[in-house]
């Protein structure tokens, strides 16, 4: 019986030669060394190999590529990190754990006498407060990178919180010290600009309890009116992409941008007019009715992609694949938020407006015209109405005064 040897994968670099085993073995009869393939008599499962094979070449090349665009070099030490498929020298904030940072950072800065030592502890328990909702948020246990952190998820910790009973005067001073630290990450290179603005606005802007003429940042009408009428020619092509994309989610009800990302053709029926979407947050079945502006945008990109129908991701992405769809949903989030904020410059619009507004100008719309809560939750997708009602209580407490004052008595 012929022996069977491991399969490496080489590469060269500086002379020096960068070698990682792919994982399995095969015999010497058995390889095509002409096409660096495993032959039919390898067994049944030969092609579902080479598939993996190809796959791993592929990967290991666009992340070489990939460094040398960022550093115009590369080295023996970064191909070999690619071949284990450690790819954490490409992220901006280095692979390093959030969690961990965040303590670093408050210990710093207790040991360089820039806080005291009850806010060193205060703020040591909240991050532990961010901890255990991480540990709950979509049943993640992996590390939580400095750049997975985004608007969006800070804010649905804060409305976890507050679902748990906890005070808002408690709630805000978890956000205050999430803030501090992105901020700080911010100032030193690992987390984008404008993600850490986004989640200072939600601090200096914001009073996330139940007075939520503070806590809702909303684009009005007329603003609304300027992004929507832009002159086409003062945007790039990508820039134009986005602001249809914007006004989808706006039209859709809402839709999360985590739904925007992962939207595909066949979640869209045209014929009937709506969308039967598996919401990417909550996991729940929603069914939205597409309005005509929505359906006319839908329109513009019919024939562009595939599958996924704004092409955020690729046609054969495994969105089975829970790990890598959070990591590049943030990363697609960050980089869309951007580029939106250039776009409201141009708008001038003096808002920092994300896709998260998108989603709060709906509501409030719908709400300003009467819509039920109830509705609105469902077309939202909140896990429950109570959660409506505390995110835009203010206009809900308007409706309930209208309402009281309208009530007749006849005894």
């Amino acid at each position: 019986m012929q022996q069977a040897y491991p399969i490496f994968l080489y590469y060269y670099c500086n002379g020096k030669q960068i070698r990682g085993n792919v994982g399995f073995t095969a015999k010497i009869a058995d390889w095509n060394r002409n096409t660096g393939e495993l032959r039919a008599s390898y067994g049944t499962d030969y092609k579902k190999r080479n598939d993996y094979l190809r796959k791993l070449v592929k990967r290991v090349d666009g992340y070489i590529f990939e460094y040398v665009e960022k550093n115009g070099h590369v080295t023996p030490s970064a191909i070999k990190c690619f071949i284990s498929g450690d790819n954490t020298l490409l992220r901006e904030d280095k692979g390093i754990c959030f969690l961990y940072y965040a303590r670093e950072v408050l210990k710093k800065k207790y040991d360089d006498r820039k806080i005291r030592v009850s806010t060193y502890k205060n703020g040591l328990t909240n991050i532990t407060q961010f901890e255990k909702f991480l540990k709950s948020w979509e049943s993640k246990d992996g590390d939580f990178f400095i750049g997975d952190i985004s608007e969006e998820i800070v804010r649905d910790f804060l409305l976890w919180e507050l679902n748990r009973g906890r005070k808002q005067e408690t709630v805000e001073k978890y956000l205050g010290t999430i803030s501090k630290v992105c901020a700080y990450a911010s100032e030193h290179g690992l987390l984008p600009k404008t993600v850490s603005q986004a989640i200072a606005d939600i601090e200096l802007g914001q009073s996330i309890g139940d007075d939520t003429a503070k806590s809702i940042k909303y684009l009005t009408c007329e603003e609304l009116g300027r992004l929507a009428h832009l002159d086409k020619s003062a945007l790039s092509k990508r820039q134009a992409e986005i602001v249809d994309m914007f006004f989808f989610s706006f039209y859709a009800c809402g839709l999360r941008i985590s739904d925007i990302i992962t939207l595909r053709w066949c979640d869209i029926d045209l014929e009937k007019r709506k969308m039967v979407k598996t919401q990417v947050k909550t996991r729940s079945r929603n069914i939205i009715p597409l309005a005509e502006d929505a359906l006319k945008i839908l329109e513009k990109w019919k024939g562009k992609h595939k599958v996924f129908v704004f092409g955020l991701m690729p046609d054969n992405f495994d969105l089975a694949d829970e790990e890598e769809l959070r990591i590049r949903r943030n990363s697609i989030t960050a980089s869309i938020n951007k580029s939106l904020k250039k776009i409201s410059e141009i708008a001038q619009i003096d808002k920092n407006v994300t896709f998260h507004k998108a989603r709060h100008s709906w509501a409030v719309n719908a709400l300003e015209q009467k819509m039920p809560i109830s509705m609105l939750s469902e077309l939202m997708g909140h896990s429950s109405v109570e959660i409506t009602e505390k995110v835009y209580a203010r206009w809900t407490q308007d409706d309930k005064e209208e309402t009281v004052c309208k009530l007749k008595y006849n005894f």
